[in-house]
């Protein structure tokens, strides 16, 4: 770069030269009015602390707009980075997923019925919930996945045609009702849960 020769683009030379041009342009504009005894006193319009003042206001409306743009884009975009997140949606091409050990499903009813005893009805329905879930691993119905909701399951049974398809139904409901919502558990609820995976179960 020679002696005298100077940058003319780039996004910091196009800001300046913006605000030159709007301080020239109302500078200009002041020197037009009449400012006599009778007219306003605009003088404060050419105080630097005004000018400091609409600066800073300009500078706020800009950064808050960033803010609220960058915001809306994180909104448009999370859902693609929660999925990105998950390794088992990341790898699930390279990587089959492992089985992990899991209990049998006379292993959850032997629970269930522990849980019953001590009175604690959620958590022995949930044990029959596990073994519903076990029992269709068990005969290739449906392999047990933590990542599928209960509608998913709900889904998938009512797509294959599983017979007798009221049971799992209400269990897949109850359970569902209990975990998102402040339903209580009692033994009537616990019995119509049992009699259902009675009937899968045979």
């Amino acid at each position: 770069m020679s002696l005298g020769s100077f940058k003319q683009d780039g996004l910091g030379w196009r800001i300046n030269l913006i605000k030159q041009r709007f301080s020239e342009g109302l500078e200009y504009q002041l020197s037009q009015l009449d400012l006599d005894a009778d007219s306003w006193d605009l003088e404060f319009l050419k105080s630097k602390l005004l000018w400091q003042i609409i600066k800073f206001c300009l500078w706020s409306i800009i950064a808050v707009l960033l803010v609220w743009m960058t915001w809306q884009l994180w909104l448009l975009f999370r859902p693609y980075w929660k999925r990105w997140q998950r390794p088992s949606d990341r790898h699930s091409a390279y990587n089959p997923p492992v089985k992990t050990p899991q209990l049998s499903a006379v292993d959850w009813v032997e629970r269930s019925q522990s849980a019953r005893i001590e009175g604690d009805y959620r958590t022995s329905i949930f044990c029959l919930y596990q073994a519903m879930l076990q029992l269709l691993d068990d005969r290739d119905i449906i392999p047990t996945q933590l990542s599928l909701t209960d509608q998913e399951y709900r889904r998938s049974l009512s797509q294959i045609q599983v017979s007798p398809f009221p049971p799992y139904e209400l269990l897949l409901s109850i359970h569902q009702r209990l975990c998102f919502s402040k339903a209580e558990a009692n033994q009537a609820l616990f019995e119509e849960c049992q009699q259902a995976y009675q009937q899968i179960e045979n």
